[in-house]
């Protein structure tokens, strides 16, 4: 297992940085392409075996999702809160953002990983493919 600092920290910012752009100026759900390019790029940098393309591009990709699911329900408590009384709930707001921080922790880490980790072997079979091109050219 190979952990490269510098994929693992490119892969954080590129997944973050799209997530948080698709959130204010992309259309709905394409943000979810965000780890995918981010592990990518990890796996990418990388190279080597497919593990290494998992723990460099799905771990931050799902800390990254952990962290913009986190501050979507933070920010936006309130307005989840007044959806949910006009659907019929009838408990506390702070259990309900309690409630949204602890879905999103679990979903968030959960999607971005996965996503994350296709994207990491996707890099590494890119990578490892383009080095036996070389290979035989030379």
């Amino acid at each position: 297992m190979n952990l490269n600092w510098m994929a693992i920290c490119v892969s954080f910012i590129v997944t973050i940085v799209i997530a948080f752009i698709s959130g204010i100026y992309l259309p709905k759900n394409i943000g979810l392409i965000g780890p995918v390019i981010g592990g990518f790029i990890a796996g990418y940098m990388v190279g080597g075996h497919y593990t290494d393309g998992i723990i460099n591009g799905g771990i931050p990709a799902g800390i990254a999702g952990l962290i913009y699911l986190i501050t979507v329900v933070l920010l936006f408590g309130s307005q989840i809160a007044t959806i949910a009384y006009k659907a019929g709930y009838t408990g506390s707001v702070e259990t309900l953002i309690i409630g949204g921080v602890i879905g999103a922790v679990f979903a968030g880490f959960a999607m971005y990983f996965v996503l994350g980790l296709i994207g990491g072997i996707i890099g590494v079979a890119l990578k490892e493919r383009n080095s036996k091109d070389n290979k035989i050219q030379n």
